[in-house]
């Protein structure tokens, strides 16, 4: 068969050595795809914030003991730091306000998991009954220091098991929805904001005088806000913000 002038003679089969041009020509496409595909993950990655230190030691089940409280949030004021109480929660996306409203004020032995975040931390209860004992009728806990003057804290409203390590990030927009569902089944909520340092602070959240957000609260959930409100501080390593609805302004 008689060639056109001009054609390519070279013709490619399976099952025969590819030819060079066709060789080199591959192999230079791959190395660009590969090092795109890089350079793009590489950019992503730098790209994204940084999702805290926040951990769930879902790998070591502990006991703790020590004095119960349920006002504002249910929390365990640990005999060996008393300075330093755990929030306490149940699995999922449930508060511990029902499993624990008959232990208020006693010393109990808890059973669970720990989440904790920039020194703040909580309890994932286990499910079992025994995950709660009453030890003793508890000590007497401090009152909440006095009310100074009022304040101003721009933050974010996030879920406070979410944020101290049960997800990763716990806050922001791609998170919103979980906290709202987490937020209705009353985990305790929180104002994460920084210091003027730019330290990282975390404070409990009551919204006229409840501590179940309303629907309307639910609304500044995940966005950037500006509270006015009052803070109190139970215990040295703890704060509440008491604030309400209206005293919450949206800024983004």
């Amino acid at each position: 068969m008689t060639e056109r002038p001009g054609s390519d003679s070279s013709f490619y089969v399976g099952y025969l050595p590819m030819p060079a041009g066709d060789r080199w020509f591959v192999r230079t496409l791959v190395v660009l795809l590969v090092v795109w595909i890089l350079g793009v993950g590489g950019i992503i990655a730098m790209s994204m914030r940084d999702p805290g230190d926040a951990a769930w030691i879902t790998s070591n089940e502990r006991v703790w003991t020590g004095t119960l409280a349920m006002r504002p949030y249910p929390m365990l004021v640990p005999d060996d730091d008393p300075e330093h109480p755990l929030l306490v929660v149940s699995m999922g996306k449930r508060g511990a306000h029902d499993r624990l409203a008959r232990h208020d004020g006693f010393t109990v032995r808890l059973r669970g998991w720990e989440l904790h975040r920039d020194g703040r931390r909580l309890i994932e209860l286990a499910e079992e009954e025994d995950a709660i004992v009453d030890v003793a009728a508890g000590s007497v806990l401090p009152e909440p220091t006095a009310f100074p003057e009022p304040v101003m804290l721009e933050g974010e409203i996030v879920d406070g098991k979410c944020f101290l390590g049960a997800m990763k990030p716990g806050d922001g927009a791609g998170h919103e929805s979980c906290a709202v569902l987490c937020l209705r089944g009353k985990l305790p909520p929180m104002l994460a904001t920084v210091d003027a340092g730019g330290a990282p602070v975390y404070h409990l959240l009551v919204l006229d005088g409840e501590t179940a957000l309303s629907a309307r609260a639910l609304t500044h959930v995940a966005r950037r806000v500006r509270v006015e409100g009052r803070l109190a501080w139970p215990f040295d390593g703890l704060s509440v913000l008491y604030a309400s609805e209206d005293g919450i302004t949206q800024l983004e």
